[in-house]
Order: C-alpha cells, then sequence, then structure tokens
C-alpha cells in the first residue's frame, strides 16, 4: 500500500500540504543518515493509515533547511564525561559557542573527555561531518 505520509521537499510544498485551517498536520522533520528517524518511520506510517483525518508530512531537513529553519529545527550538542552530561546541552548551529565549548574542553593539560584525542575530517564518520556542515551553514 501506498505511503499516506506526503515528502516536503520544498517551502512551497510545505504551504501546500498545511494550508488548510480545518485540518491538523503532523510534521515528521528527518534525515536520511538519521538512525532514530529509520526507527520512527515504520510507526509514523502506521499512524498516518489509522488516523486519516489527519495530515501526516516528513521534512527532510536536508532538502527542505527552509522549512526546518522556519520551526527552529536545529542540532543539539551534548557533551559527556564518563557517560555523564558536564556541561549545559545546547541546540542550533551557534560556530562560536560550539567552538568556544570545545576549546574549554580541550585546552592543554586537560583531563577532559576529549583529551589525547587527534581527529582529522578523513577519519571522521559521515554523520559527524554532516552535522559539522549544517553548525558551518
Amino acid at each position: 500500500m501506498e505511503s499516506l505520509v506526503l515528502p516536503v521537499s520544498s517551502k512551497a510544498e510545505f504551504d501546500k500540504y498545511t494550508s488548510d485551517p480545518n485540518k491538523i498536520t503532523v510534521i515528521d522533520f528527518t534525515a536520511t543518515w538519521c538512525g532514530p528517524c529509520k526507527q520512527i518511520k515504520p510507526i509514523f506510517e502506521q499512524l498516518a493509515k489509522d488516523y486519516t483525518n489527519l495530515n501526516f508530512v516528513k521534512v527532510d531537513i536536508d532538502d527542505a533547511r527552509d522549512v526546518a529553519l522556519a520551526f527552529s529545527i536545529s542540532p543539539t550538542f551534548v557533551f559527556l564525561k564518563g557517560g555523564e552530561e558536564m556541561t549545559p546541552r545546547f541546540s542550533g548551529a551557534d560556530r562560536n559557542r560550539l567552538t568556544k565549548t570545545i576549546e574549554g574542553l580541550a585546552t592543554p593539560g586537560s583531563s577532559g573527555a576529549f583529551s589525547g584525542l587527534t581527529t582529522t575530517w578523513s577519519n571522521l564518520n559521515p554523520q559527524a561531518k554532516v552535522l559539522i556542515a549544517l553548525c558551518a551553514a
């Protein structure tokens, strides 16, 4: 059976699908590289089949960045040490805040969770590269 979830790849498409003032729309902001997004997809699809009186749309944040920005959908950064959250998390592509936080964690002589690690662009995993690209945008 065909999916009842409407894919959105532009703001114009989003506006078309969500303009009915009498219809509630459920939005799934997703990305092809997002593991949790893939896990929830079949559940979201089933809910669309079960609740046909609602609009179900999926917005790929890489294809429809303008829609993601309109809803302040952004990456979230969490810093852990020994599995415990150590610095307040923050959302958004704030390059300066991210850089300053990492610099603070990686100061010379630091015993932070990141000390002693050397990472180059070539050995980053694809998800990390996408996250960095989103922050730099």
